[in-house]
């Protein structure tokens, strides 16, 4: 097989990448034969996807040629009891015209653009230049997914930075906090095998348990929901008690230690047991390990600051790798994003913020409740991409009260999503393997991969980028020019290629490395070796100017969350990801029309009465919903787990029971901020 070219007898080999909002990010191979995609593999030139593609990664080639992809543009009918197909020119007219006359009107602000991350290309960034050479519309600010942790790690070292996965090998700790690395982020788990194997004590926090803890026999820790901020104060108590800190690198590279050790006095383990569950004797024992084997590296997820004090909870983290010198080495790291591009890209190219007359924003976590309170100008018309916001947003139910209280809504999207189905023109769109783009480097790798398109579409279904153009035209933005994928490319990559000598041609070869060329400190592996951070003192901050600045304490403490269970609702509600689905894209199939599962404890059910497969109703004050049970005997009786991402028209949507709630670090979603209470349903 040859790659990115045809002879004759031979498959085409193309160079591409998974777009999904994902740890990984996979480099893929695409085999194709007479315009047929055959298999997808992953790209053995990015040595961490390269050996294999997780079940999301291979369902690509079923969504690419799904019979229930959109495939024409569909407008809602005059009665608006459903849609009809109509023409590009039919669709892009009609929402030029709207746009056009909401812009007259004035201000351009009452267009509400909803964006999110259901893909992660470069190119698909464009949109939000588009708007701005519109005139400014009322855009987000603020997280559904990372922002609490992504703001504290600004804080405390300047930018949320982490080492490549390859690296946790050279670990002799590893706490995997708050992540699911073997249904979540696969490409990590033979790392961490080797690392085992390797003789490195792993541990995993996590309140209910986990595939990553079974799958590596791992010590496994379950402090109480949104409790792990107190968790980790306490493990740095009893650093500090029992001399487990490096004292020099405290001296050399931490700025605020007396205050962060005050901080951390009241957090005895007794105290740290009475607030999570975790016994004080695990808490010493876990500061012990974690203290007295360098290097140790921590793995962080996402789901350790999804509630209100998520923020200070990773700040609270962060502090255990600065006192114990565990920052700049090998082995070590608090990973858990990674701001790999800063500096690479030409945001100015994909936002167009410069070209904004007017701007207003609202809180992507209570996205609902602005467009039904704004005022001067009201909200007129929706226009979504990359987001299915009535499935993934937060309070479901207020949310189909608000896109019903809109006069025009439009969404691009390849399939009839939930929020689709609201609208009121929808616009179908190319799939990443019909497409041009670019994949950043994610959390785990520092590989950067080009998209080539790998087959066409049929019938053709156009890029956003094409879509965007057009109602450019129609609208005479001359600041959003008709010009070709790939010069947008250049120019947007323009200070990658200047830096590292990557010019869009070298990138069409398959996936680079993004980190200085030659360099023995940037080698891609070890986040900040050089130990020069990017906070003002150029030191890791545990005392934060900046933080107190905006209204935060200036060193990690502990506020409890404002939920915890009651009388009424005696539960505390997890919604993790699901091994098969990233979000809601893959609902589609998955399932068919099941109901949704919710996990009980075993002494919970019996309290119940409940059984496995009984059907139980979950709710709260926010809403309801109807799920099948699941008894696991291991699970805290504190818990019910349902899976994100389940269609309301499939009999899912768990955020019906989700209000709007949000941390003040970040403005990022507490999706885990949730209490419920479950009955049996009777017949």
């Amino acid at each position: 097989m040859t790659i990115g070219k045809k002879t004759e007898n031979e498959k085409q080999v193309i160079s591409t990448a998974c777009p999904l909002d994902c740890w990984d990010a996979c480099s893929i191979l695409a085999a194709v034969e007479d315009g047929v995609i055959k298999s997808l593999a992953g790209n053995p030139a990015n040595p961490v996807t390269g050996k294999a593609l997780c079940s999301k990664g291979l369902a690509h080639m079923a969504r690419q040629a799904h019979p229930e992809r959109l495939r024409r543009p569909l407008v809602r009918d005059a009665a608006g009891e459903g849609f009809r197909e109509v023409t590009w020119d039919e669709a892009l007219d009609l929402v030029a015209k709207r746009l056009d006359q909401i812009r007259r009107e004035g201000p351009a602000t009452a267009v509400l653009h909803c964006a999110h991350a259901g893909s992660v290309g470069l190119l698909k960034k464009l949109e939000a230049r588009f708007f701005s050479a519109y005139g400014g519309v009322t855009t987000s600010v603020g997280s559904l997914c990372e922002g609490a942790g992504h703001q504290a790690q600004n804080y405390d070292f300047g930018a949320a930075m982490s080492h490549e996965i390859s690296d946790v090998v050279n670990a002799r700790v590893v706490v995997i906090w708050g992540r699911n690395p073997a249904e979540t982020g696969i490409h990590a788990m033979p790392f961490l095998r080797q690392a085992k194997e390797r003789g490195a004590e792993i541990v995993v926090i996590d309140p209910r348990g986990s595939a990553t803890s079974a799958a590596l026999s791992a010590q496994l820790v379950t402090p109480r929901p949104g409790t792990d901020g107190a968790l980790a104060l306490s493990i740095a108590h009893v650093l500090i008690e029992e001399n487990l800190v490096d004292a020099e690198f405290i001296r050399r590279h931490v700025k605020g230690y007396p205050a962060f050790k005050d901080a951390v006095k009241p957090w005895t383990p007794e105290a740290a047991e009475a607030e999570t569950g975790v016994s004080a004797e695990v808490v010493r024992s876990l500061a012990r390990l974690y203290g007295s084997a360098k290097p140790a590296c921590l793995l962080v997820g996402y789901g350790v600051q999804r509630y209100t004090n998520g923020g200070e909870t990773i700040r609270a983290i962060d502090a255990l790798a600065a006192i114990t010198g565990n920052i700049g080495i090998s082995g070590g790291g608090v990973n858990y994003n990674n701001d790999r591009m800063s500096g690479y890209l030409d945001s100015e190219v994909l936002s167009g913020q410069s070209l904004r007359v007017h701007h207003r924003t609202y809180p992507r976590p209570m996205m609902a409740d602005f467009i039904l309170s704004a005022d001067h100008p009201k909200i007129k018309a929706i226009f979504t991409t990359k987001a299915n916001p009535v499935t993934q947003f937060m309070d479901t139910g207020k949310m189909l009260k608000a896109f019903e209280s809109v006069d025009f809504k439009v969404t691009i999207d390849q399939f009839m999503t939930d929020t689709a189905q609201v609208s009121d023109v929808v616009l179908p769109c190319a799939h990443f393997l019909e497409s041009t783009d670019v994949i950043l480097p994610p959390a785990v790798h520092s590989y950067l991969t080009y998209c080539s398109p790998v087959v066409e579409a049929d019938p053709w279904v156009p890029s956003e980028h094409w879509i965007f153009t057009q109602l450019a035209k129609r609208l005479g933005l001359e600041a959003f020019p008709a010009q070709s994928e790939e010069a947008w490319l250049e120019l947007a990559l323009k200070p990658l290629s200047e830096a590292l000598g990557y010019s869009v041609d070298v990138l069409k070869k398959g996936p680079v490395p993004v980190h200085e060329k030659d360099s023995e400190v940037d080698n891609g592996l070890v986040a900040w070796s050089e130990l020069t951070f990017k906070t003002p003192s150029r030191r890791i901050e545990l005392w934060s100017n900046r933080a107190g600045m905006d209204g935060f304490d200036p060193v990690a403490v502990y506020r409890p969350v404002g939920k915890r269970p009651s009388p009424e609702e005696p539960y505390y509600l997890l919604t993790p990801h699901i091994k098969e689905s990233l979000h809601s894209q893959h609902f589609l199939d998955l399932f068919g029309q099941a109901l949704p599962v919710a996990y009980l404890g075993l002494s919970a059910a019996k309290g119940l009465g409940v059984a496995d497969g009984d059907k139980i109703k979950v709710f709260n004050s926010t809403g309801q919903l109807i799920c099948t049970a699941k008894v696991e005997a291991d699970q805290s009786p504190e818990l019910v787990l349902i899976h994100e991402g389940w269609w309301l028209q499939k009999g899912g949507g768990v955020n019906q029971l989700v209000a709007e709630r949000a941390a003040g670090m970040g403005l990022h979603a507490a999706y885990y901020e949730v209490n419920c209470n479950v009955t049996k349903c009777n017949g």
